[in-house]
């Protein structure tokens, strides 16, 4: 729960509160406005997907105190699950990049041979790269991210600034 000080004083940034944080301004427009749409939801996946690629150039774009703590968390987090499922895990980032998944996967005690021979989910259709990255687990090194640039939302608090 987020907490501040302004000019306006000590508040949370969030409501309800019992500390009588700040509230909403009322809007200056009606609660209801546009066009009035009407027709069916469709949940269906669309032909052409990439599910994996941009997370692997982000995991190889990090620094490397920020792949460290990326592997911790998911070993902590994934360790709390069923074996099928840290398994089905490990395999989802070797689709990403093969480090994540073999580190995260050392982590748990699971080795890409564990997961080798798992089929994607009956929901996935794999595109021709990514069924290619299926067969090679362990061996297809780093993604590619050259001309690629990281863009950082989270401070490096590692770093020692000089005085």
């Amino acid at each position: 729960m987020q907490y501040g000080v302004d000019n306006i004083g000590a508040h949370v940034n969030y409501e309800p509160s019992i500390t009588g944080g700040l509230r909403e301004a009322v809007a200056a427009t009606p609660d209801e406005v546009g066009p009035k749409i009407s027709g069916r939801l469709t949940r269906k996946r669309i032909p052409r997907t990439n599910d994996y690629e941009q997370a692997g150039q982000r995991y190889q774009l990090m620094e490397q105190w920020e792949k460290h703590d990326l592997v911790a968390n998911f070993v902590t987090n994934i360790s709390e699950a069923t074996r099928e499922v840290q398994e089905r895990m490990v395999w989802h980032l070797f689709m990403c990049d093969d480090e994540l998944g073999l580190r995260v996967g050392e982590g748990l005690g699971i080795s890409v041979d564990d997961v080798r021979d798992l089929e994607p989910l009956k929901s996935q259709t794999l595109t021709e790269d990514e069924e290619q990255r299926r067969q090679n687990f362990g061996k297809n090194g780093p993604r590619d991210v050259e001309g690629l640039k990281m863009t950082h939302c989270v401070p490096n608090e590692r770093v020692v600034k000089a005085s």
